[in-house]
């Protein structure tokens, strides 16, 4: 477990044990009546901010079988480049992300989905951000690539205390592979030139 795993896991346990110690006394002072006005109330709430987080993710369509077996191998055509982008993960995993790649080319992904692009060799950009923009804050990363190159970007989110950040690592071949095999292949809603 990584060092921030096992902080976040100790503030649970520690507001675990202080909403059980808490809790009832307050619910007590409160009262039933509050209680039953007040809990409808927050429900609708937390429905609510839920919905609007999701309601900028868009559809996406899944590739076809050929197209997947053709991903798997990682073997961009002759004289071109490949670049993907995976998501994998649980931190907002239902929150899409935009992805830009050279200002043109652009789809969306959520958890356990990528996008791939057969490129010209060189420097390309990618750009990303969450759907709901306010969410987190965006990420770009250039690639620089040669032909017959393969390049694997995973794309996270990292939480902070307000707002998350979108994080991008450029994986090693064995991460690469193991991120391209257990990932989805949607498509893009515009495709790279």
């Amino acid at each position: 477990m990584s060092g921030k795993n096992a902080m976040w896991l100790t503030i649970i346990v520690i507001a675990a044990f202080f909403g059980a110690l808490i809790g009832p006394p307050v619910f007590e002072a409160i009262g039933d009546e509050t209680m039953m006005i007040a809990a409808p109330i927050l429900l609708i709430l937390f429905v609510g901010i839920v919905v609007w987080a999701l309601s900028s993710n868009k559809r996406g369509v899944k590739a076809d079988t050929g197209l997947v077996a053709d991903a798997r191998r990682m073997e961009p055509p002759a004289g071109k480049a490949r670049i993907y982008v995976c998501r994998r993960g649980f931190v907002a995993a239902l929150q899409g992300m935009n992805v830009t790649l050279d200002g043109s080319a652009s789809g969306q992904i959520k958890s356990g989905q990528m996008l791939m692009a057969d490129v010209d060799p060189g420097r390309h950009h990618l750009h990303i951000a969450t759907a709901k923009a306010s969410l987190a804050r965006p990420a770009g990363f250039e690639i620089d690539v040669g032909a017959g190159g393969v390049v694997v970007i995973h794309a996270m989110i990292e939480m902070g205390a307000l707002k998350g950040d979108v994080k991008l690592t450029r994986l090693d071949a064995q991460s690469a592979r193991e991120n391209v095999h257990a990932t989805k292949l949607m498509l893009w809603e515009v495709a790279p030139v």
